[in-house]
């Protein structure tokens, strides 16, 4: 399969799973880790896709059954560009899709601006976090093709936004929709319910951290949230 075809553009649904810097899925402890987890199709109707640092790019070439997506992307291509990640060193270490603008990893609006229309024109797979729903409405409106609404109060906490804030993820769901854009929700999304909410709301699929990284059993705790 080739990684166009398991682009996360398709009209599946989808679990983007953050793994962020914990120490149990990262470095030299990142092989074991995703060893027990699922393949990226395990599940009818679903796309599974992790979300890796820069230094576990390698791990997309060990594991051809899972869709790896980076963290962090910048705009510049290949040159003088220290500590910098491009889209082209990521194609070509077979990874075509990637985060920007995480709450933890925050970017200014005229970078994310030049990611957005660079990956429109490479056909790369990005995914625009939004704290709120003025920027849903600025990332949608630049072009973006997945946003992700993440209100950064409720990242790593058990409330979840689609109890908190479902007024906010349908309407956020609406802007996508009318700038043809899809929306994914995160932030203490930790069960089947939480998605199965959000999917409801309009979203297309979930972003989420610790509580499938952080679980006593990951796997399961994939299977948990999308067995809906």
């Amino acid at each position: 399969m080739s990684v166009k075809d398991k682009s996360i553009m398709s009209n599946e649904r989808r679990l983007i799973i953050n793994v962020k810097h914990y120490e149990n899925a990262v470095g030299k402890r990142a092989k074991n880790f995703f060893k027990s987890l699922p393949g990226s199709n395990s599940f009818d109707g679903w796309q599974i896709h992790y979300a890796i640092g820069a230094y576990d790019l390698y791990l997309a070439k060990e594991f051809s059954d899972k869709v790896f997506i980076a963290q962090h992307v910048d705009p510049n291509g290949y040159g003088a560009f220290t500590g910098r990640i491009s889209m082209e060193m990521l194609i070509d270490s077979k990874i075509n899709g990637s985060l920007i603008n995480h709450s933890e990893c925050r970017v200014s609006s005229g970078i994310i601006e030049k990611v957005i229309a660079k990956a429109r024109n490479m056909e790369f797979d990005l995914v625009v976090c939004a704290e709120n729903i003025d920027e849903v409405t600025s990332f949608a409106k630049s072009g973006a093709r997945i946003v992700a609404y993440e209100p950064p109060e409720l990242i790593g906490g058990n409330i979840s936004v689609s109890t908190e804030k479902p007024d906010i993820i349908a309407k956020a769901a609406n802007i996508c929709e009318n700038n043809d854009s899809r929306l994914i929700v995160g932030a203490g999304i930790k069960t089947g319910r939480d998605i199965s909410i959000s999917l409801k709301l309009g979203a297309v699929g979930g972003l989420v951290a610790s509580g499938v990284v952080l679980s006593s059993n990951p796997a399961d705790a994939i299977t948990s949230l999308i067995n809906i």
